[in-house]
C-alpha cells in the first residue's frame, strides 16, 4: 500500500512506513527534505491522504537527510486540540 503524506502543502509518497504507538516513522525520496524542513520549522500539521481510518493530524518530531539518497522522519499524532501526544 502506498502512503501519501501532505507535508507543507506538498504530497510526498513514503518509501517505507512503520507505525509504533502514537508515532509513524517513514522514509522518503530526497524531494521530501524541503517540505519536511518547512513543516518542522513552522510547526505545520501533516495529513495522511486517503486514510479515512487515520483521520488525525501529525507533527514532524524529527527528520534527517542522507546526502541525496533520501530522508526519513518521525511523526507524532496530534490530539483533536492540535497538541502532540507522546
Amino acid at each position: 500500500m502506498e502512503l501519501i503524506f501532505d507535508i507543507a502543502g506538498q504530497d510526498c509518497v513514503a518509501d517505507r512506513v512503520q507505525m509504533r504507538g502514537n508515532t509513524i516513522m517513514a522514509d522518503f525520496s530526497s524531494e521530501a527534505a524541503g517540505p519536511l524542513a518547512a513543516a518542522f520549522d513552522e510547526s505545520r500539521t501533516i495529513v495522511l491522504r486517503g486514510m479515512a481510518s487515520l483521520d488525525v493530524t501529525y507533527s514532524v518530531q524529527t527528520y534527517c537527510t542522507d546526502a541525496g539518497h533520501g530522508c526519513s522522519a518521525v511523526f507524532s499524532v496530534n490530539s483533536s486540540a492540535g497538541r502532540v501526544l507522546h
